[in-house]
Protein backbone atom coordinates (compact mmCIF):
# COMPACT_ATOMS: atom_id res chain seq x y z
CA UNK A 1 0.00 0.00 0.00
CA UNK A 2 1.45 3.51 -1.18
CA UNK A 3 -1.96 5.57 -0.09
CA UNK A 4 -2.60 6.65 3.87
CA UNK A 5 -6.15 7.51 3.60
CA UNK A 6 -7.99 3.82 2.23
CA UNK A 7 -7.30 0.53 2.36
CA UNK A 8 -6.58 -1.95 -0.16
CA UNK A 9 -9.81 -3.79 0.25
CA UNK A 10 -11.13 -0.14 -1.15
CA UNK A 11 -9.26 -0.21 -4.07
CA UNK A 12 -9.80 -3.51 -4.44
CA UNK A 13 -13.33 -2.99 -4.87
CA UNK A 14 -12.92 0.54 -7.06
CA UNK A 15 -11.02 -0.88 -9.44
CA UNK A 16 -13.12 -3.60 -10.15
CA UNK A 17 -15.91 -1.34 -10.37
CA UNK A 18 -13.95 1.22 -12.88
CA UNK A 19 -12.84 -2.14 -14.95
CA UNK A 20 -16.44 -3.17 -15.55
CA UNK A 21 -17.69 0.35 -16.20
CA UNK A 22 -14.80 0.05 -18.92
CA UNK A 23 -15.78 -3.55 -20.00
CA UNK A 24 -19.75 -2.18 -20.07
CA UNK A 25 -18.20 1.06 -22.65
CA UNK A 26 -16.20 -0.96 -25.02
CA UNK A 27 -18.70 -3.59 -25.24
CA UNK A 28 -20.89 -0.75 -26.43
CA UNK A 29 -19.03 0.42 -28.87
CA UNK A 30 -18.38 -2.48 -30.28
CA UNK A 31 -21.96 -3.94 -30.56
CA UNK A 32 -23.01 -0.36 -32.22
CA UNK A 33 -25.06 0.68 -29.50
CA UNK A 34 -23.52 4.47 -28.93
CA UNK A 35 -24.36 7.00 -31.77
CA UNK A 36 -22.05 8.16 -33.98
CA UNK A 37 -21.74 11.51 -32.40
CA UNK A 38 -21.03 10.39 -28.54
CA UNK A 39 -18.22 7.60 -29.79
CA UNK A 40 -15.53 10.04 -29.35
CA UNK A 41 -16.70 11.72 -26.33
CA UNK A 42 -17.35 7.59 -24.74
CA UNK A 43 -13.21 6.73 -25.79
CA UNK A 44 -12.67 9.95 -23.74
CA UNK A 45 -14.91 8.66 -21.02
CA UNK A 46 -13.18 5.28 -21.37
CA UNK A 47 -9.67 7.09 -21.25
CA UNK A 48 -10.38 8.61 -17.87
CA UNK A 49 -11.90 5.60 -16.06
CA UNK A 50 -8.52 3.91 -17.61
CA UNK A 51 -6.40 7.13 -15.90
CA UNK A 52 -8.08 6.44 -12.88
CA UNK A 53 -7.42 2.82 -12.47
CA UNK A 54 -3.84 3.59 -13.16
CA UNK A 55 -4.14 6.19 -10.12
CA UNK A 56 -5.65 4.04 -8.22
CA UNK A 57 -3.49 0.89 -9.09
CA UNK A 58 -0.41 2.89 -7.54
CA UNK A 59 -1.85 3.95 -5.10
CA UNK A 60 -2.73 0.42 -3.86
CA UNK A 61 0.76 -0.43 -3.98
CA UNK A 62 1.17 -2.76 -7.52
CA UNK A 63 4.10 -3.30 -9.00
CA UNK A 64 5.25 -0.40 -11.31
CA UNK A 65 6.35 -2.74 -14.30
CA UNK A 66 2.68 -3.69 -13.85
CA UNK A 67 1.54 -0.28 -14.30
CA UNK A 68 3.97 0.42 -16.82
CA UNK A 69 2.22 -2.12 -18.72
CA UNK A 70 -1.47 -0.90 -18.29
CA UNK A 71 -0.59 2.53 -19.20
CA UNK A 72 1.09 1.61 -21.93
CA UNK A 73 -2.10 -0.49 -23.37
CA UNK A 74 -3.82 3.12 -23.31
CA UNK A 75 -1.48 4.95 -25.69
CA UNK A 76 -3.20 3.62 -29.14
CA UNK A 77 -6.84 4.93 -27.40
CA UNK A 78 -5.18 8.34 -26.31
CA UNK A 79 -3.75 9.04 -29.67
CA UNK A 80 -6.71 8.56 -31.40
CA UNK A 81 -9.17 9.72 -28.66
CA UNK A 82 -8.37 11.96 -25.67
CA UNK A 83 -9.94 15.16 -25.27
CA UNK A 84 -7.48 17.48 -24.01
CA UNK A 85 -9.77 19.53 -22.49
CA UNK A 86 -8.59 19.83 -19.02
CA UNK A 87 -5.23 20.61 -18.59
CA UNK A 88 -4.45 18.70 -15.03
CA UNK A 89 -5.27 15.51 -16.98
CA UNK A 90 -3.10 16.41 -19.72
CA UNK A 91 -0.38 17.33 -17.06
CA UNK A 92 -0.74 13.96 -15.49
CA UNK A 93 -0.78 12.25 -18.27
CA UNK A 94 2.66 13.78 -19.09
CA UNK A 95 4.31 12.64 -16.21
CA UNK A 96 3.22 9.48 -15.77
CA UNK A 97 4.29 8.77 -18.64
CA UNK A 98 7.79 10.00 -18.60
CA UNK A 99 8.03 8.60 -14.60
CA UNK A 100 7.00 4.97 -15.61
CA UNK A 101 10.26 5.35 -18.19
CA UNK A 102 7.88 5.26 -21.54
CA UNK A 103 11.20 5.13 -24.59
CA UNK A 104 11.45 8.81 -26.51
CA UNK A 105 8.82 7.51 -29.34
CA UNK A 106 6.00 7.11 -27.35
CA UNK A 107 6.26 10.13 -25.21
CA UNK A 108 6.69 12.04 -28.67
CA UNK A 109 3.57 10.17 -29.81
CA UNK A 110 1.72 11.57 -26.66
CA UNK A 111 3.72 14.83 -27.04
CA UNK A 112 2.16 15.08 -30.53
CA UNK A 113 -1.43 14.56 -29.51
CA UNK A 114 -1.11 16.96 -26.60
CA UNK A 115 -0.09 19.59 -28.51
CA UNK A 116 -3.50 19.50 -30.45
CA UNK A 117 -4.55 20.95 -26.72
CA UNK A 118 -4.75 25.26 -26.74
CA UNK A 119 -3.14 25.12 -23.31
CA UNK A 120 -0.44 22.46 -24.07
CA UNK A 121 2.54 24.76 -22.51
CA UNK A 122 6.43 25.28 -20.94
CA UNK A 123 5.76 22.73 -18.56
CA UNK A 124 3.60 20.18 -20.09
CA UNK A 125 6.54 20.54 -23.03
CA UNK A 126 9.76 20.34 -20.03
CA UNK A 127 8.15 16.94 -18.57
CA UNK A 128 8.30 15.19 -22.11
CA UNK A 129 11.04 16.58 -23.97
CA UNK A 130 13.33 17.50 -20.84
CA UNK A 131 16.27 19.59 -21.66
CA UNK A 132 15.63 19.33 -25.43
CA UNK A 133 12.36 21.50 -24.80
CA UNK A 134 12.62 24.49 -27.07
CA UNK A 135 8.72 25.56 -26.26
CA UNK A 136 8.79 29.08 -24.70
CA UNK A 137 8.51 29.69 -21.27
CA UNK A 138 4.98 30.43 -21.22
CA UNK A 139 2.28 28.56 -18.91
CA UNK A 140 -1.50 28.17 -19.38
CA UNK A 141 -2.11 28.82 -15.30
CA UNK A 142 0.93 30.54 -14.40
CA UNK A 143 -0.56 31.39 -10.75
CA UNK A 144 -1.48 27.37 -10.16
CA UNK A 145 1.94 26.31 -11.61
CA UNK A 146 4.54 29.55 -11.01
CA UNK A 147 6.28 27.54 -8.60
CA UNK A 148 6.53 24.99 -10.22
CA UNK A 149 7.96 26.24 -13.71
CA UNK A 150 10.16 28.65 -11.51
CA UNK A 151 11.88 25.27 -10.12
CA UNK A 152 12.95 24.70 -13.94
CA UNK A 153 14.02 27.86 -14.68
CA UNK A 154 15.89 28.66 -11.52
CA UNK A 155 17.17 24.85 -10.46
CA UNK A 156 15.30 25.85 -7.28
CA UNK A 157 14.53 22.59 -5.42
CA UNK A 158 13.21 24.67 -2.33
CA UNK A 159 10.74 26.15 -5.18
CA UNK A 160 9.51 22.46 -5.88
CA UNK A 161 8.61 21.58 -2.20
CA UNK A 162 6.77 24.45 -1.83
CA UNK A 163 4.58 23.32 -4.70
CA UNK A 164 4.58 20.17 -3.45
CA UNK A 165 3.16 20.85 -0.12
CA UNK A 166 0.66 23.38 -0.92
CA UNK A 167 -0.73 21.14 -4.22
CA UNK A 168 -3.63 19.55 -2.01
CA UNK A 169 -5.25 22.75 -1.01
CA UNK A 170 -4.38 24.40 -3.95
CA UNK A 171 -6.35 21.98 -5.63
CA UNK A 172 -9.51 23.04 -4.38
CA UNK A 173 -11.37 23.31 -7.70
CA UNK A 174 -10.34 20.23 -9.24
CA UNK A 175 -13.00 17.31 -9.31
CA UNK A 176 -10.99 14.97 -7.24
CA UNK A 177 -10.70 17.64 -4.55
CA UNK A 178 -11.76 15.65 -0.67
CA UNK A 179 -13.41 12.35 -2.73
CA UNK A 180 -11.14 10.55 0.26
CA UNK A 181 -14.28 12.43 2.31
CA UNK A 182 -17.22 10.58 0.40
CA UNK A 183 -18.17 7.37 1.93
CA UNK A 184 -21.96 6.75 -0.07
CA UNK A 185 -19.67 6.47 -3.25
CA UNK A 186 -16.53 5.30 -4.35
CA UNK A 187 -14.69 8.20 -6.82
CA UNK A 188 -11.68 8.42 -4.57
CA UNK A 189 -8.23 6.95 -6.63
CA UNK A 190 -5.69 8.81 -4.11
CA UNK A 191 -3.79 12.17 -4.29
CA UNK A 192 -0.31 11.96 -6.29
CA UNK A 193 1.23 15.02 -7.26
CA UNK A 194 2.96 12.97 -9.99
CA UNK A 195 4.06 16.20 -12.21
CA UNK A 196 6.31 17.28 -9.25
CA UNK A 197 7.80 13.79 -9.40
CA UNK A 198 8.62 14.34 -13.27
CA UNK A 199 10.23 18.00 -12.70
CA UNK A 200 12.70 16.22 -9.61
CA UNK A 201 13.65 13.48 -11.47
CA UNK A 202 14.06 16.06 -14.88
CA UNK A 203 16.11 17.89 -12.92
CA UNK A 204 17.83 15.59 -11.01
CA UNK A 205 16.91 16.58 -7.46
CA UNK A 206 18.20 14.74 -4.82
CA UNK A 207 14.58 14.37 -2.79
CA UNK A 208 16.26 11.13 -0.44
CA UNK A 209 13.97 13.40 2.58
CA UNK A 210 10.63 13.42 0.36
CA UNK A 211 10.16 9.65 1.23
CA UNK A 212 7.54 10.33 3.50
CA UNK A 213 5.93 13.24 2.08
CA UNK A 214 1.87 12.15 1.23
CA UNK A 215 1.38 13.28 -2.36
CA UNK A 216 4.96 12.84 -3.60
CA UNK A 217 5.26 9.70 -6.19
CA UNK A 218 8.73 8.49 -4.23
CA UNK A 219 9.53 5.35 -5.44
CA UNK A 220 7.99 5.99 -9.01
CA UNK A 221 10.72 8.75 -9.70
CA UNK A 222 13.20 6.27 -8.80
CA UNK A 223 11.69 3.52 -10.79
CA UNK A 224 14.12 3.76 -14.14
CA UNK A 225 17.29 3.59 -11.58
CA UNK A 226 15.82 0.50 -10.52
CA UNK A 227 15.22 -1.14 -13.39
CA UNK A 228 17.84 -0.50 -15.77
Amino acid sequence: MRDKLRTKEYFDSFIEEELEDIQMFEQSLADGEIEEDRTDSIKDEILLIKLGVIIAEYSRGDDLEAIKRDFEDMLDLFCESWDGGIYEDNLCFASLAYLLGLDSAKLNKIKVKLMESDTYDYLIDFVLSGAESDHDGKLSFPRSYRKLADCIIHNDREALIKYLRRWYRGSRESSWYDTHKITDDALYYGYWCFEAGAVAKRQGFDDSDLWDEQYYPYDMVRFDAENG
